[in-house]
């Protein structure tokens, strides 16, 4: 599949374009010794990270932005999901640098420019919407709950899952994962519809 490809499909909000996201980027991003480090002590997780990044690229509509020009897609997702996890820091948010803070005016007076976004708030949305939407899942159905709670809390493989939960096929863990994702995205979307 072609990055032009992928971008659509992720556009789209398909399950498979999605579903490569959470391989190629979000999980290859944890892998990092750095970057797992920092997710421990910030109590970030990978779902956390799908969630900011599905919010960021269709809630905010920043998937609009790429532009196929010599880096792949998969890099520039990348950048997004490291820059998640290095604003994570609740110490950082909500400084104001003395040196940064202001910029003259045309009066040649300086004055102060406070930030726009509170991003530690930002991501306390993030995560309480998170989990409005996994109790929807759980509420709809509980084994796809707990294929998604395997898959992306504890890292466990479809063949894996299988065996825990008694499912036929790893196949099947798959589909029901990709299924658990659409309805995540789609509870997220109707929550933010009817400001729940």
């Amino acid at each position: 599949m072609t990055d032009s490809e992928w971008y659509e499909l992720v556009k789209l909000g398909d399950d498979e374009g999605w579903k490569l996201v959470w391989e190629k980027v979000i999980s290859q991003e944890v892998k990092s010794p750095k970057n797992k480090e920092m997710m421990a002590r910030f109590s970030l997780t990978d779902g956390d990270l799908m969630g900011m990044l599905y919010n960021e690229m269709i809630g905010r509509k920043k998937i609009e932005l790429y532009r196929n020009d010599g880096g792949s897609f998969q890099g520039w997702l990348r950048t997004y999901v490291r820059g998640f996890i290095k604003n994570a820091n609740p110490n950082k948010h909500g400084e104001i640098s003395i040196e940064n803070a202001h910029s003259d005016n045309e009066d040649g007076e300086a004055t102060m420019e406070i930030p726009s976004e509170d991003k530690k708030a930002h991501l306390s949305e993030v995560w309480h919407m998170t989990h409005l939407c996994f109790k929807d899942l759980w509420n709809l159905d509980p084994e796809r709950a707990y294929v998604m709670l395997f898959k992306t809390r504890f890292h466990l493989s479809s063949e894996e899952v299988k065996e825990i939960l008694d499912i036929s096929s790893s196949a099947n863990v798959d589909q029901i994962f990709s299924r658990s994702v659409k309805f995540m995205r789609n509870a997220w979307v109707e929550r933010e519809k009817n400001g729940l």
